[in-house]
């Protein structure tokens, strides 16, 4: 039955620019985002949108230094998303930067990719002035733009297959890579991404919660909103999500697995806090098995717990990591669809999703149309509408990652009969065995996290043995070394004995991090 994983139908366009006019010209006077600055909530229409990004195109056109490359720094913010679609109409190039990066590591990005011009939110002046110090480039504050008064100027045609974004990625090895993408590959990744998804223009509303210098969050959360007519309201900050699910009542959201197995905390925690734990593990239960079967029960038993959600939330696309299937099944039973997709910065990013109606276990979904991926020696290659064609100034690692229009993920995967794709691993971090055989460091950590006590773990080959290093939260009851060493014993006992953990690390402190909240692989030294 191929045909029940038909992607949806939606508007196709070619470029950005053309994508935030024909989402004016349909949705005009409805709500396009909403925010709050200071506390004071506002909103923009289609319309108001429209005339705001053609505005600020135009200034930036106009400045008294020729803009090429722009840069754009500073919190998720309506001026942001303005800044960045301004740089679309006006035929610039756009560089979202990671505002938690160093002065030192932000200078580095601006060198790299040719910018001309930074536009900081004034939240970041001060990082701004510390970045722009001794440097050519020119300097504007998105809310001194936004406040300048209008300026006649036509704009120009635009090549949707110009280089238009230049975003670095924050991997967990190595140094950041400047992916350069087109307008063509994010509104045709757009598309792609609305196939698996279906929203309703009046009726569904999206909470954004991610960093927008994150091509997941950019990509599926606003352009993809934008496109399909949906309110976007900006989440004022992490630890106001759940707040503002209440207060916006979102019907659909896209997270990552850390903040999925948050929320379902805060659910079990407000539960025991008011003694229904029984009750609850009950009706969950009872309505994961009718939801199973395409009904769902949650209205009438479970309408209090879904309330803390705001009380219309259906839908949560998470995508950044792998999501455990035990989540998913948390969600289902209070009658939340939580289902996974795959994707790269160098994807635009969305490569594989799946379906809100239909899911395949432990898959990451249906690859998306006008892309292929074949696999080779076990590694995941894409080529496709939406895939970049290199690194910005950076031929070496262009040539060593792109190869005959393909791209080389760098994980390693399987697809099946139905083009699902199936992660399987990560390339780079298998530990090559001297007996020949491989082993996936996820694979075990993946064991190791159902550990109940484990809060972080990272696997690596030290002198020849299969290594955990392991840490745990100092609020979790005192686990003894005897402790831990049986729960890796368990996992042992499931494994052919090549893949064994050898020895135990227990870390006193957490895994430093990238930005986007994974462990780096190889940890620097604490000063």
């Amino acid at each position: 039955m191929k045909e029940n994983y038909a992607f949806y139908e939606n508007e196709r366009t070619a470029s950005l620019k053309e994508l935030v006019e024909s989402s004016a010209a349909h949705y005009g006077d409805s709500v396009a985002i909403r925010f709050k600055r200071n506390k004071v909530p506002f909103q923009k229409t289609y319309t108001e949108l429209l005339a705001d990004v053609m505005h600020f195109a135009k200034l930036l056109l106009t400045q008294p230094k020729e803009i090429r490359h722009v840069a754009v720094l500073g919190p998720s913010s309506y001026e942001w998303i303005v800044t960045y679609l301004s740089a679309a109409f006006a035929g610039l190039v756009i560089v979202p930067l990671d505002r938690k990066l160093s002065s030192a590591d932000l200078k580095d990005l601006l060198q790299k990719s040719d910018v001309d011009c930074l536009v900081y939110d004034e939240a970041s002046q001060k990082k701004a002035d510390a970045v722009l110090e001794g440097s050519d480039v020119f300097g504007v504050s998105m809310q001194t733009l936004t406040a300048s008064p209008a300026v006649e100027l036509s704009l120009p045609e635009i090549d949707p297959d110009a280089l238009f974004e230049i975003v670095f990625t924050s991997g967990t090895t190595g140094t950041s890579k400047g992916v350069m993408l087109t307008q063509r590959n994010l509104a045709s990744n757009v598309w792609q991404g609305l196939g698996a998804v279906q929203v309703e223009h009046g009726k569904d509303v999206i909470l954004s919660v991610l960093p927008f210098n994150h091509t997941y969050e950019l990509t599926c959360t606003i352009l993809g909103m934008l496109s399909a007519g949906v309110t976007i309201c900006l989440c004022s900050g992490i630890r106001y999500v759940q707040k503002e699910m209440q207060e916006y009542a979102p019907t659909l959201m896209f997270i990552v697995p850390m903040l999925a197995e948050k929320l379902f905390k805060r659910i079990e925690k407000n539960v025991k806090k008011q003694k229904k734990e029984k009750q609850f593990y009950r009706f969950t239960k009872i309505n994961l098995f009718f939801y199973r079967h395409h009904m769902d029960l949650s209205g009438l038993f479970l309408k209090e717990i879904r309330a803390a959600l705001g009380g219309r939330l259906k839908t949560l696309m998470c995508g950044g990591a792998p999501l455990e299937e035990d989540l998913i099944a948390k969600f289902n039973s209070i009658g939340i669809n939580l289902f996974q997709g795959y994707g790269l910065t160098e994807c635009s990013p969305l490569l594989s999703v799946n379906f809100d109606y239909y899911h395949r276990p432990n898959s990451v979904g249906k690859i998306v149309p006008e892309c292929e991926v074949k696999i080779v020696d076990g590694e995941i290659w894409a080529h496709g509408v939406s895939v970049s064609t290199g690194y910005y100034n950076d031929p070496e690692a262009t040539a060593e990652s792109f190869q005959d229009g393909w791209f080389k993920t760098g994980d390693l995967g399987r697809v099946d009969a139905d083009n699902f794709l199936f992660i399987t691993g990560r390339k780079k971090n298998l530990i090559l065995l001297s007996n020949g055989e491989n082993v996936s460091a996820e694979e075990l950590e993946a064991m190791i996290y159902k550990i109940p006590f484990v809060s972080e773990a990272l696997v690596y080959d030290e002198n020849h043995a299969i290594t955990a290093e392991i840490y745990i939260e100092q609020e979790s009851p005192e686990i003894t070394p005897e402790m831990l060493r049986a729960e890796i014993e368990k996992i042992n006992d499931t494994l052919p004995n090549y893949k064994h953990i050898r020895k135990i690390k227990r870390r006193e402190v957490p895994f430093q991090k990238t930005t986007s909240a994974k462990i780096k692989r190889v940890q620097e030294p604490i000063v």
